[in-house]
């Protein structure tokens, strides 16, 4: 599914236009100005994080730096400290997921 089809799907079960449907998807999921990238961007630890109640939660965390091994010199490196976001899923969500049959 990708974003054309989830908007499709939100105009159909809101009663409201495709275009409308994409505007209020964009707004929420834009990299640069959108409402959830702005939450995740917040100068503070604590309000980087954005919670979909019994669908999960989007935080905003740290990788510490540490030493690694360059692969074709065998040689030790610095890798750096970095900011990443992780999805945990909310229980509602694990346990939907859990039920389904699994699939070959």
């Amino acid at each position: 599914m990708n974003k054309k089809d989830v908007a499709s799907q939100l105009a159909s079960r809101a009663d409201i236009s495709l275009v409308q449907a994409q505007a209020v998807l964009n707004h929420l999921f834009d990299a640069e100005d959108g409402i959830i990238a702005a939450s995740l961007a917040s100068e503070s630890q604590d309000d980087a994080k954005v919670l979909f109640a019994g669908f999960g939660t989007l935080l905003r965390k740290t990788r510490a730096s540490r030493v690694g091994t360059n692969p074709s010199s065998k040689g030790k490196l610095e890798i750096p400290a970095k900011e990443y976001v992780s999805f945990k899923p909310g229980k509602t969500l694990r346990e939907r997921i859990a039920s389904m049959p699994a699939q070959k």
